[in-house]
């Protein structure tokens, strides 16, 4: 019984800490996002903001879907974990070239 209330805790105490990082990063964002935008003509501002969807698209690919998916495959081979780690470094490096 012990264990499971120490399990619980730690999950509770997870979902605090994740919450308080997304609330932190999102917040830091929109206060970047207001500098630039007093900063920066509106057609830089307009220019970053369409970078910005090319951005966001390589990192759900990079952040999300195929590491997890390996992750949950059974039957994984040498070739697998070859192919996402590379795919993922080509999508990486492609963000770096954008951003």
């Amino acid at each position: 019984m012990a264990m499971q209330q120490s399990l619980k805790n730690k999950a509770i105490t997870g979902i605090i800490w994740n919450s308080i990082d997304k609330i932190a990063i999102k917040g830091i964002a929109f206060v970047i996002g207001i500098i630039l935008a007093r900063i920066l003509m509106p057609s830089d501002y307009g220019l970053i903001g369409m970078l910005a969807i090319f951005i966001a698209f390589s990192d759900l690919f990079v952040g999300g879907g195929l590491s997890q998916a390996l992750i949950q495959k059974t039957d994984r081979t040498d070739i697998d974990y070859s192919t996402i780690f590379h795919l993922n470094l080509i999508v990486a490096l492609c963000s770096i070239k954008i951003k």
